[in-house]
């Protein structure tokens, strides 16, 4: 008999930031099918549609769905998040914290300012560690903490002195925290970094970004194009299960072999 009772969610809650579109959105409607409950975390009334979009889309899944306007950058909101969360849960507990939440855009290093790199590293790194320690309470053993990287991070890219040091500094409290929350927690930390992947974000790259993004590109070994949604929420999706129990502290490369 078939057993696939290591890879659900059923009963989960799950916070995944920045969720109104591309990866975020991708990640809420791939732990919906099976079986979790999401917050669907969006900032602006611009995308407001969009994140009630993906809520309804998780309700004709058949698990709950609610919808959460919050910015990472601002402790102030981390209790929204926390509390819509606790709304939907079954039991006072919230499963997964998904740090997808991001800001990404490209600067030489001639032109990086105060504003930028002050505005890159408060929503992706000072971000999720203030929401994390907001929901740690509410974590309970088994739980789980993924952060969405990024290949820049090892890569090398120009154009990426602020976004690259954001997402290795990522990584690097993926590693600690899974030392701190393992034994004292029952908590999993993991990593998952993909390569370029065709988002919105991706789309609206600067033109000689992508120009130069191209070899890359047609280089990787898996296929010669860019990742889609589709190829990395799968693998934040198992991050969150019973069968990763012994998965932690790691970067699951999601790159098709740019790197490992």
């Amino acid at each position: 008999m078939v057993d696939f009772s290591g890879v659900s969610l059923e009963g989960k809650t799950a916070i995944v930031t920045g969720s109104s579109r591309g990866i975020g959105a991708g990640i809420a409607l791939q732990l919906a099918k099976r079986g979790a409950n999401i917050v669907v975390n969006y900032v602006s009334e611009g995308s407001k549609e969009r994140a009630d979009e993906i809520v309804k889309q998780i309700q004709k899944i058949g698990t709950k769905a609610i919808l959460c306007q919050a910015s990472v950058m601002n402790i102030q909101d981390n209790p929204r998040l926390v509390d819509a969360a606790l709304q939907i849960s079954k039991d006072g507990k919230i499963d997964i914290l998904i740090h997808n939440a991001a800001l990404g855009n490209e600067a030489d290093l001639k032109d990086v300012n105060v504003e930028m790199y002050n505005s890159h590293f408060d929503c992706n790194v000072r971000g999720p560690i203030f929401l994390t320690q907001a929901a740690l309470p509410y974590l309970p053993r088994g739980g789980r903490i993924i952060f969405i990287s990024s290949a820049a991070a090892r890569l090398g890219v120009a154009g990426q002195t602020v976004y690259a040091s954001t997402k290795a500094a990522n990584e690097a409290l993926v590693r600690v925290w899974a030392k701190e929350l393992g034994h004292s927690h029952g908590i999993t930390v993991n990593c998952v970094n993909p390569g370029p992947v065709a988002t919105d974000q991706w789309f609206q790259s600067d033109e000689q970004f992508l120009k130069d993004m191209q070899p890359m590109i047609e280089a990787t070994p898996a296929a010669p194009r860019v990742g889609e949604v589709e190829d990395i929420a799968p693998l934040v999706a198992f991050l969150c299960t019973e069968d990763s129990k012994w998965t932690t502290g790691s970067v699951l490369s999601a790159n098709g072999g740019l790197y490992n």
